[in-house]
């Protein structure tokens, strides 16, 4: 089963969903860096949610090199800087570009 256009799918949709976000904030506040900064840590739930998604960016970024070798996928940093774009984007591209690459390499005897 081929599950790169699911992943594809949920990366887009991770980024629109993303930037959708962003272009509320930046409808309401304007691009206010000191306002981010608050909204960030206005909440103990805010802080939970920066925290757990910091740490998971983080995990992706020292799992990404090694996996991308294993999986046969020369250039592994366009996904770390798609992590720019939120790990919900970066995280099912490169499940997408890994799919793809089992799917054209031959079956293990």
């Amino acid at each position: 089963m081929n599950r790169a256009p699911l992943f594809l799918a949920l990366a887009l949709l991770g980024l629109a969903l993303q930037l959708a976000v962003v272009g509320v904030f930046l409808s309401q506040e304007g691009l206010d860096v000191g306002e981010i900064g608050s909204q960030m840590v206005e909440t103990t739930m805010a802080v939970l949610a920066i925290t757990d998604l910091g740490l998971t960016a983080i995990a992706f970024l020292v799992w990404l090199p090694g996996e991308a070798r294993r999986a046969g996928i020369e250039r592994w940093w366009p996904y770390a800087v798609a992590v720019l774009g939120g790990v919900c984007f970066a995280l099912p591209l490169f499940l997408a570009a890994r799919e793809r690459e089992r799917e054209g390499a031959p079956a293990a005897a």
